[in-house]
């Protein structure tokens, strides 16, 4: 069974190591056996992602690359910091928790979870706050 996460570009102000130990116990919870590369970029990187990939031309927080389709047990997640430090303003919370919702939100979409409707969203949101509600217990 493999479970490991890699970052590229964390962001300095966050504790790399307790969020990884975090996500990798989500990855548990979520029975999810995969690699799962986290990949920090600008708005202008993420955006470029997001049209090329999508062809969605707007900003956003994550892409989620799941390329367990194509015979890999891999998973590429893309989060723009500027997104998330810009929502944690937005939402009034501090970016580590921000931060920590985008990546949990990436495992929810590689575990089934989507957020295209209403209701599926709702869902999502309960299962970000039960894994942040796990996140602040334990470190």
């Amino acid at each position: 069974m493999i479970r490991e996460i890699d970052f590229i570009n964390f962001p300095n102000w966050a504790d790399d190591s307790a969020i990884r130990a975090w996500l990798l116990s989500e990855m548990e919870i979520l029975n999810l056996s995969l690699e799962v590369v986290y990949s920090f970029m600008s708005d202008e990187e993420l955006l470029k992602l997001n049209l090329e990939h999508l062809d969605h031309d707007t900003y956003t927080d994550i892409i989620t690359y799941d390329l367990r389709p194509d015979g890999l047990e891999e998973a590429n997640l893309c989060i723009s910091i500027e997104r998330v430090i810009a929502n944690a303003a937005t939402f009034m919370v501090s970016n580590t928790n921000e931060l920590c919702r985008v990546c949990v939100h990436g495992l929810l979409h590689l575990a089934g979870y989507d957020d295209k409707d209403e209701v599926s969203k709702t869902e999502m949101r309960n299962q970000e706050q039960l894994a942040l509600n796990r996140f602040h217990v334990e470190h």
